[in-house]
């Protein structure tokens, strides 16, 4: 989730709002969960096992990217 979260910081740059890095967190996690990394390699492979919790044929997203606070706000409004 850390790396997604990380990806997702670098992908989206300065201007980005909450409600885009958790769109490009969840776009990360099922891209690795469906071998969307395309390499195959033993690196993609540990990769893919750990943003799916842990299995090469998980089948579907595993881990759902959520954000808390303690009041309302529009996430695609409000910046990182």
């Amino acid at each position: 989730m850390t790396f997604c979260f990380i990806q997702a910081l670098e992908r989206c740059g300065p201007g980005a709002t909450y409600g885009t890095i958790l769109t490009s967190m969840r776009s990360a996690i099922k891209n690795a969960g469906s071998g969307g990394s395309g390499g195959g390699d033993v690196v993609t492979s540990l990769i893919s096992m750990l943003l799916t919790g842990g299995s090469l044929s998980a089948g579907g997203l595993r881990q759902e990217p959520q954000l808390t606070a303690c009041e309302a706000f529009d996430v695609y409004r409000k910046p990182f």
